[in-house]
């Protein structure tokens, strides 16, 4: 890659379908599968990151897909889910669900953009500030979360096969 095109943020759409699905694969088993490939994970991945999936979230009007493209490539994206109880705020029904950014591109403000803009849909949309879940031990991602004024309120589990992976509810500064 030559050069550092700037990422244009826009709106998913129904063309970004397969490649929103391999790039949630590759940043999924990236950041998650570190001690290599098993059956749970390609199981997982495979269901779980396919186009038909996409789809029906760029469908879903409870649903804002976010989409970072750099020359008509996709780099990261972000999935706001607007009708989603935070486990552990009351009140507060704005959650992003994904923020995934290619790990050629992180670094260059990508996710930063992509958090602000989804910020911005869930202030305008329900008044309410974002949460989140991210797992307890992706630091880098934590760290990401808290630089941009994102606090721990909570523990939640996320189930892969049959075991548990603490992650921390975080919640924004006020919309």
């Amino acid at each position: 890659m030559t050069g550092h095109a700037e990422a244009v943020i826009r709106a998913g759409r129904t063309a970004d379908a397969e490649n929103l699905a391999a790039l949630g694969m590759q940043v999924w088993l990236h950041t998650y599968a570190t001690d290599g490939i098993s059956s749970i994970i390609s199981r997982y991945v495979l269901e779980t990151f396919t186009a038909e999936r996409f789809l029906a979230l760029l469908a879903q009007p409870s649903t804002a897909v976010l989409v970072a493209d750099v020359n008509d490539n996709l780099v990261g994206y972000a999935v706001v889910t607007f009708d989603a109880e935070c486990p552990a705020a009351a009140g507060s029904t704005t959650e992003l669900a994904t923020l995934y950014v290619q790990e050629h591109f992180a670094g260059r403000g990508i996710g930063s953009s992509l958090l602000a803009q989804a910020a911005a849909l869930a202030a305008r949309r329900c008044g309410t500030p974002l949460w989140l879940t991210v797992n307890a031990k992706n630091s880098r991602a934590i760290a990401f979360y808290r630089d941009r004024g994102y606090t721990k309120i909570g523990i939640s589990q996320f189930r892969l096969g049959s075991e548990d992976h603490e992650n921390h509810v975080l919640l924004g500064g006020n919309a």
